[in-house]
């Protein structure tokens, strides 16, 4: 039998070194998934029938206006053009904010429940008392939020508050304006904190899959939290103090594997 060389003996150990590490560190990972809607038909339209009528909750601030073809009968219920206006101090701008009680006073018609109603409920029920008070006749409500915004942080390229116009904010609208989900973002399970008239709720969606398009969570409301939690790769490669036994002990198990091939061949050899 043909005795092997210090060059075979030292190949052989640094090869037992790569493979154990190799098959140590890939072993544990899972392929991560990257693509949004991955499992949507193409070509196929897809019906979305989710609500993105903003909920209205205590510190909103609330834009109204209210029209009607009799101008002058409209313009005490204005702010632009109603004396006793209401002016929001801490932004400078117009607005009505709701109170921690949830309620807003609304010209002539006094204290006003809005905390838990959407933007469409609190338009027509405005036009209702307008109606019944005999006030107007003819009452169209528009009703917007001032300070609609929602917070994205986690692996995203720029964490940051992102604020709407129009009250309809999609969860993939807020990534865009953060740069994206970067790539050591989880897609597949990014959470969502959804906070209530005094309740709070804590939910993941899925953005490589279709059901994304029927979550409530994909139309984002006033106030959620969007957290994009890091993949495993990363929090591995995240290095703390904790983390050193792991290393160590990886390094020790190579180092006796070495030794221990090392000492096969020798063996065998003699």
């Amino acid at each position: 039998m043909m005795k092997p060389t210090a060059y075979t003996i030292r190949s052989v150990s640094l090869f037992s070194i790569f493979a154990f590490s190799f098959l140590l560190f890939t072993g544990c990972r899972t392929q991560q998934r990257y693509l949004y809607v991955e499992d949507a038909p193409h070509d196929t339209p897809m019906p979305i029938t989710n609500n993105y009528d903003a909920t209205i909750y205590p510190n909103d601030i609330l834009y109204i206006y209210v029209s009607s073809q009799s101008p002058e009968t409209v313009k005490p219920f204005n702010q632009e053009t109603n004396t006793n206006r209401v002016m929001n101090v801490k932004t400078e701008q117009k607005g009505y904010l709701v109170s921690q009680s949830g309620h807003i006073v609304f010209p002539v018609l006094g204290r006003i429940e809005v905390a838990g109603k959407t933007r469409t409920q609190v338009g027509h029920e405005i036009e209702s008392l307008l109606i019944q008070g005999g006030y107007v006749n003819d009452p169209v409500v528009t009703l917007s939020l001032m300070n609609f915004h929602v917070t994205v942080i986690g692996e995203v390229k720029t964490p940051r508050v992102v604020t709407a116009e129009g009250s309809r904010l999609t969860i993939f609208e807020a990534l865009a304006q953060c740069g994206d989900i970067t790539i050591d973002g989880l897609r597949t399970n990014v959470v969502i904190v959804r906070s209530g008239v005094n309740t709070q709720t804590v939910d993941t969606v899925d953005l490589t899959r279709k059901e994304i398009l029927e979550s409530p969570y994909y139309y984002l409301q006033q106030n959620d939290i969007v957290f994009v939690e890091p993949t495993e790769k990363k929090k591995k490669t995240a290095w703390r103090d904790e983390d050193w036994p792991q290393y160590l002990n990886i390094g020790v198990q190579s180092i006796r594997l070495a030794y221990s091939t090392i000492r096969f061949i020798q063996v065998s050899n003699r």
